[in-house]
C-alpha cells in the first residue's frame, strides 16, 4: 500500500507511445496538440507602436499541450492555423462485475432488449469524454464471463481499461503473469485499500496498457477517477492535471456524525458562500449509502484527515475542485 501523493507520482510519471494526427480546427476542440503551437503572426495584427493588452509576437509558443479548450480554439483561430498536430485519442475501456452498476427495474417499467440502465457506467462514460478519452463501455460482465477473460478483452481493444466491483485477488493473479506488472497494491486512503494498479508490457518492454480496478460504489468511482485517472490520462497526453486544490474551512462538524476515521477519507463536498462572503465545505452523504445520489450537486473531493476530536466547523480541509 502506498501515500496518496506517491500513487499520483506513480501515474504521471507512467509514458505511452499515441500516434500523432493532423486534424482541422473544426476538430481539435478537447484535443492535444503534440507539441506547444506558435503562432505565424502577431497577435493582435494591429498596427502601429502603441498596443494595448498582452500582445505576441509570431514565433512565439502561445498554445501550450494541455487540452484544446474554447479559449485555445478561437487562439489558433485568430493566428490563421487551420490545421493542428494532435495526439491520438485514447480509448478506455470500463466495466462494472455484480449487479452493481445496474439500476433496480420499476413496477411496469418496459426495457428495450439488452438494455442497461448503469448508473456508474453512463457516469464514467461522461467523464472520460470530459476528460479527452474515448469511452468504450463493456456494460455489467455476464454471468459465466471471467474478470481475466474481460480485462484481457478489454486491453486487447483499448490501452487504458477499468473495473468496478472486481475481486482484487483475481486480479492480482492476472498482472502475476509475464509481461505484465502490479505497479500499485492499495492506496493509504479510506475505501481504496482494495485500489489496483497495473500495466502489460509489449515485447520491448514499453507499456502496451495499464489497468485501474475500483471498489465498487458510484461514489468511489467518480472521487478515484478524479483523484487518479484524470490527472493520469491528461499525463499520457503531454498535459498537466486541470485539477486545482484549495484549503476550506468545513461549513459544520462531523463529530457528532459518528465519524471515525484511522486514516485519509475522500469525500464528496459542497462548496457555499457563508455569511463573510468567502466560500465553506459542505461534506455530502456523509454517512448514508455508497450511491450517486450521495454526488447530486458536488463541487470537489473533500480530504479529511485523521484527527482527535473528529473535525469541527471552520476546520480547513484540501479539496480537489472537479469542474
Amino acid at each position: 500500500m502506498i501515500g496518496l501523493e506517491e500513487f499520483r507520482s506513480l501515474l504521471l510519471s507512467q509514458s505511452m507511445e499515441l500516434r500523432p494526427e493532423s486534424v482541422p480546427l473544426s476538430e481539435a476542440a478537447g484535443r492535444f496538440p503534440t507539441e506547444p503551437v506558435a503562432s505565424p503572426v502577431d497577435l493582435p495584427p494591429v498596427d502601429g507602436s502603441v498596443k494595448k493588452g498582452r500582445y505576441l509576437k509570431a514565433g512565439i509558443d502561445f498554445i501550450p499541450c494541455g487540452r484544446l479548450g474554447p479559449v485555445e480554439i478561437a487562439g489558433l483561430a485568430a493566428a490563421g492555423i487551420r490545421r493542428v498536430m494532435v495526439r491520438r485519442i485514447v480509448n478506455t475501456g470500463f466495466v462494472t462485475v455484480g449487479r452493481d452498476g445496474e439500476r433496480h427495474e420499476l413496477s411496469g417499467e418496459v426495457r428495450q432488449k439488452d438494455e442497461q440502465l448503469k448508473p456508474s457506467g453512463h457516469m464514467l462514460s461522461a467523464l472520460l469524454g470530459g476528460a479527452g478519452a474515448w469511452p468504450v463501455d463493456y456494460g455489467i460482465l455476464p454471468e459465466g464471463i471471467s474478470v481475466r477473460a474481460a480485462v484481457e478483452k478489454g486491453l486487447e481493444e483499448c490501452p487504458v481499461f477499468i473495473l468496478t466491483g472486481a475481486d482484487p485477488a483475481e486480479l492480482r493473479e492476472f498482472l502475476a503473469a509475464p509481461g505484465r506488472e502490479l505497479l500499485c497494491d492499495g492506496v493509504d486512503l479510506e475505501g481504496a485499500e482494495g485500489l489496483l494498479f497495473g500495466r502489460v508490457l509489449d515485447e520491448g518492454g514499453a507499456s502496451a496498457g495499464f489497468l485501474f480496478a475500483f471498489p465498487p460504489g458510484a461514489v468511489a468511482a467518480f472521487l478515484f477517477f478524479h483523484l487518479f485517472v484524470r490527472p493520469f490520462l491528461y499525463s499520457l497526453n503531454g498535459g498537466e492535471d486541470p485539477g486545482i486544490l484549495l484549503r476550506c474551512p468545513l461549513a459544520e462538524s462531523l463529530d457528532g456524525s459518528g465519524v471515525s476515521l484511522t486514516r485519509t477519507r475522500p469525500v464528496s463536498v459542497r462548496l457555499r458562500p457563508a455569511s463573510d462572503g468567502f466560500l465553506r465545505a459542505e461534506v455530502l452523504n456523509i454517512e448514508g449509502p455508497d450511491h450517486v445520489s450521495g454526488l447530486i450537486g458536488v463541487d470537489g473531493c473533500g480530504l479529511l484527515k485523521p484527527r482527535s476530536g473528529g473535525e469541527q466547523a471552520e476546520d480547513h480541509v484540501d479539496v480537489l475542485l472537479l469542474r
